[in-house]
C-alpha cells in the first residue's frame, strides 16, 4: 500500500512536470528530468520501477493514473471469492458464531464494471440459495442483498455506483451485506439461523409487542441459539450502548427460583426508582425452565414495575406447557411451540448440511453427488428414529436435529463418524425413552430394532462391510438395566424363529395388553390398530 502510494504520488509530480516542460532541455540527458542530477536517488529508482511494472505507458491509453495502477488487464480473467459477512458483536458472553459464510466463487472479466459485477454476486447468492434451501423455505433472494464490498470500496445497491473501478489488481474477494435493522428488514437474521423469514417476523412481532415469550419443545431443536440470536436484535434495536450486563442470563437448571425472585425484586426497585437505569438489563434469558406456569407466577409477581420498563424476558423448556387461556392472558406471556414435524425444526437440519457442504470448498471429496446423497440421508435418519421414540416413548422424550450438527464433511470421516455416534451415543439415548415409555405407558406399539432400517439404507459406498458394525436396540424392560446388543450376523437373525412365533399363546396375551395400554393412555386419540380389534 505504501509503495502504490509512493507510485501515486510520483507520476502526479511527473504530470505536473509535463504540463509545463514538454520536452527535456538542449544541455540534459535523454530522459532525464530538468533540475535533477543524473544519478536518481534510490527512492525515486523504485518509484519508475513500479511505474514501469505496474501501469502502462500514459501517452497510450485514456486510463487515469490511478486506472494504470490498480486495474487489471482487459484480457485478464479474476476469480473472485463471495462471501456473507456478518457485523461482529459480543453481547453475549460464552457465544460464539459464525461471522463469514462462503457463498461460491465467480469469474469476471479484468474490466468488468459495477453493473456486470452486480449481475455476478446475485448469480452466486442465487445459486448458493438454491443449494442450501431447495424448498424455498427461508424467503431469501437477491433482493435481500443491501450491498458489497471489494477491498474498501463499498457498493451500496441502493446508491449511485462508486467512481473506482470494481477490479482491482490483487483483490478477490467480495463481501456481502445482508438487509437487517437499519433497512427494517430481518434478512441478515434469518439467513444466519436458518429460520423462514415470515416466523421470524412472528418471533420479533410478539415479542416487541408482548415483551415476554417461553420457547418449549424437545431437546436440541435450536432454542436457546434463538433466543440469543433474538437478545441480540432487541440490543441492536435499542440502540443502547452495549455493556456487560445488557443481557442477564438464569440457568434454571443451576440457580434456584429463589435466586431469579430476589433478583427480579431489586430490579424492580432500581427501576421505579429510576437510578442507574443504564444498569438494568435490556433482556432477561431464562433457560432450561422446569415448570413454564409457575415461573411466569414469579416473574410476574416480583417484576412489578410499569410494564413498558420492564427488561424483556425470553424463556426455553424441554417440558410441554399446559396453561389455560385465562391463565396465559393473565401473565402476559406467548408461548412458542417447537416440534421436530414442523417448520423450523423439521427444515433446519437440511440446510444447515447443505450450507456445511457448500462452506467445505475443498476438492478433498471428488464425488459431490455421492456425498450429498450421504448429507440428504442424515435427515431421514432423524425423522425415523424421531418416529421411533414417538411410538415407544414420552411425548417430552424426542431427539433434535441438533445431534447431528457435529456431521463432517467428507465419506470416510462421515463413516466413522457415524458408526461411533450411533453405537455410543443414539442407542443408549434411544435406551433410555424407551425406557420411560414403558413405564409411563407400557408398551404402546409392536417393539421394532431402528438399527434394520439404518443397516438397510446405509448411503456410502461398500456400506455393506459396516452394517455388522452397528449395534441393536434390544426391547426394554422394566427391571435392571438392560444393555445395548453387540452387532450379530443377520442372516442367523433372520433365519431363527422369534417368540412370538413359537408360542401363539403368549403372541395373543401380549397383544391384549397392548390393546388395554392403548385404551388406559389418556393421549392415544387414535383408534386401536386393526389386528388388535381382531384379537379382541
Amino acid at each position: 500500500m505504501h509503495n502504490m502510494q509512493l507510485e501515486v504520488d510520483l507520476l502526479k509530480a511527473e504530470n505536473d512536470r509535463l504540463k509545463v516542460a514538454p520536452g527535456p532541455s538542449a544541455g540534459s540527458a535523454p530522459g532525464q528530468i530538468p533540475g535533477s542530477s543524473a544519478l536518481p536517488s534510490p527512492r525515486r529508482s523504485l518509484g519508475l520501477a513500479l511505474t514501469h511494472s505496474f501501469s502502462p505507458s500514459l501517452a497510450d491509453t485514456d486510463l487515469s493514473p490511478m486506472d494504470g495502477i490498480s486495474t487489471c488487464g482487459p484480457k485478464e480473467e479474476v476469480t473472485l471469492r463471495v462471501v456473507v459477512r456478518l457485523p461482529p458483536q459480543h453481547i453475549i458472553k460464552g457465544d460464539l458464531k459464525q461471522q463469514e459464510f462462503f457463498l461460491g466463487c465467480s469469474k469476471v472479466s479484468g474490466q468488468v464494471d459495477w453493473k456486470l459485477l452486480d449481475g455476478a454476486v446475485f448469480q452466486v447468492f442465487k445459486d448458493y440459495i438454491s443449494k442450501m434451501d431447495p424448498a424455498s423455505t427461508l424467503g431469501l433472494s437477491t433482493e435481500s442483498i443491501h450491498g458489497y464490498s471489494v477491498s474498501h470500496v463499498k457498493r451500496l445497491l441502493d446508491a449511485e455506483p462508486p467512481e473506482l473501478p470494481p477490479c482491482r489488481r490483487g483483490v478477490n474477494n467480495i463481501a456481502v451485506s445482508l438487509k437487517g435493522l437499519r433497512e427494517k428488514c430481518v434478512d441478515s437474521l434469518v439467513f444466519e439461523t436458518l429460520i423462514p423469514k415470515p416466523m421470524m417476523q412472528h418471533y420479533i412481532g410478539l415479542l416487541l409487542k408482548h415483551r415476554r415469550l417461553v420457547l418449549s419443545g424437545p431437546s436440541g431443536t435450536g432454542k436457546t441459539y434463538l433466543t440469543n440470536r433474538l437478545a441480540e436484535y432487541l440490543v441492536e434495536r435499542s440502540g443502547r450502548e452495549v455493556t456487560e450486563g445488557i443481557v442477564s442470563t438464569f440457568n434454571m437448571h443451576q440457580q434456584s427460583c429463589k435466586d431469579l425472585q430476589l433478583y427480579l425484586s431489586n430490579l424492580a426497585n432500581q427501576i421505579d426508582r429510576e437510578t442507574g437505569i443504564g444498569d438494568v438489563p435490556l433482556v432477561i434469558l431464562l433457560d432450561d425452565l422446569s415448570e413454564a406456569g409457575s415461573i411466569s407466577e414469579l416473574v410476574n409477581g416480583a417484576l412489578t414495575c410499569k410494564y413498558h420498563k420492564c427488561p424483556y424476558i425470553i424463556g426455553t423448556t424441554n417440558q410441554p406447557v399446559k396453561m389455560t387461556p385465562n391463565h396465559g392472558l393473565h401473565l402476559s406471556f406467548r408461548m412458542l411451540t417447537f416440534s421436530n414435524n414442523v417448520e423450523p425444526a423439521n427444515g433446519f437440519l437440511v440446510r444447515y448440511l447443505r450450507r456445511k457442504l457448500v462452506e467445505s470448498d475443498s476438492d478433498v471429496n471428488a464425488n459431490r453427488e455421492e456425498l450429498l446423497r450421504v448429507l440428504d440421508w442424515v435427515p431421514k435418519l432423524w425423522y425415523h428414529l424421531h418416529t421411533f421414540l414417538e411410538k415407544h416413548s414420552t411425548s417430552d422424550f424426542l431427539i433434535g436435529p441438533c445431534f447431528f450438527l457435529s456431521c463432517p464433511i467428507g465419506i470416510e470421516d462421515f463413516r466413522t463418524w457415524f458408526i461411533d455416534l450411533w453405537n455410543n451415543s443414539i442407542i443408549p439415548y434411544l435406551q433410555e425413552g424407551a425406557k420411560d415409555g414403558i413405564k409411563v405407558h407400557g408398551q404402546k406399539a409392536a417393539w421394532e430394532d431402528p438399527v434394520e432400517w439404518v443397516r438397510d439404507t446405509l448411503p456410502w459406498p461398500s456400506a455393506q462391510q459396516d452394517q455388522s458394525k452397528l449395534y441393536h436396540l434390544p426391547p426394554p424392560t422394566v427391571g435392571p438395566h438392560s444393555i445395548a446388543s453387540p452387532p450379530e450376523d443377520r442372516t442367523v437373525k433372520d433365519s431363527t424363529p422369534s417368540s412370538l412365533d413359537s408360542d401363539p399363546l403368549m403372541a395373543m396375551l401380549l397383544k391384549l395388553q397392548e390393546a388395554a395400554n392403548y385404551i388406559e393412555s389418556p393421549d392415544r386419540e387414535s383408534i386401536l390398530d386393526p389386528s388388535l380389534q381382531a384379537t379382541l
